[in-house]
């Protein structure tokens, strides 16, 4: 069994690509643009906290940042946003202004899963059962694998893959078209996704923000266990 610290630097391996010194560069998306990770990271567990800082940050912001940190009491379960989010911003306003502030908890996978039956594995030649809001999504197909989908009605109507990896661990990423939602397919995909991952010898991991209380829904009915929460400021 991982430690709560590890699976935590395991989220920052997956979320966010790193400089041979552990600096943040970018966001580790398969395809697409290129977009800078987060100016800070701020990943806190009941075992400890880890902070992470983009390559581009000035050295005094770097040594405030990490001196507030280190004074963040650990109370992950109870507390959803950091009691020094404050002072956070404070010093990364004095060097930019902020864009966005991402916050939300950070799940691993119970030892058991139960297969669920009706998901199917996607590759390329799939690509005609991504319609509607799904065409969008055929490049994945070959970029974002585990890929696994509820058919219904000759199409995806409900998906999990991987949408950001690691040597060590994927991180989930589901939708479910709105017709289709409140029927439990979102839970099947992503147990699905989970056991294929695990099937590559990785480690599947699953986060989302605090406001996303569909995902959380997903999270409580898998039996998903909270390590962590992730705080990010860009």
């Amino acid at each position: 069994m991982l430690s709560n610290t590890e699976l935590m630097k395991m989220q920052v391996e997956v979320l966010f690509t790193q400089d041979e010194n552990g600096c943040l560069q970018r966001i580790n998306e398969p395809v697409g643009d290129v977009i800078p990770a987060p100016r800070f990271f701020f990943g806190y567990t009941n075992e400890g906290a880890i902070c992470r800082f983009r390559q581009d940050l000035p050295d005094n912001i770097v040594t405030q940042l990490k001196e507030v940190a280190a004074a963040e009491p650990m109370l992950m379960n109870s507390q959803k946003i950091p009691s020094v989010h404050g002072q956070f911003k404070e010093i990364l306003q004095s060097h930019a202004p902020i864009e966005r502030v991402w916050v939300g908890p950070a799940y691993r996978f119970p030892e058991q899963i139960a297969p669920p039956p009706n998901v199917v594995r996607l590759s390329r030649t799939d690509a005609g059962l991504l319609k509607g809001n799904f065409a969008e999504m055929v490049p994945e197909l070959n970029s974002s694998q585990p890929y696994l989908a509820v058919i219904e009605d000759s199409q995806a109507v409900s998906i999990c893959r991987s949408v950001r990896s690691s040597s060590r661990a994927h991180e989930a990423g589901v939708d479910t078209q709105i017709g289709y939602r409140r029927r439990g397919y979102a839970t099947s995909v992503v147990a699905a996704w989970a056991l294929a991952v695990r099937a590559l010898n990785r480690i599947p991991l699953y986060s989302t923000s605090w406001d996303n209380l569909a995902s959380q829904r997903v999270a409580r009915r898998l039996s998903l266990v909270q390590y962590g929460v992730d705080y990010h400021v860009t």
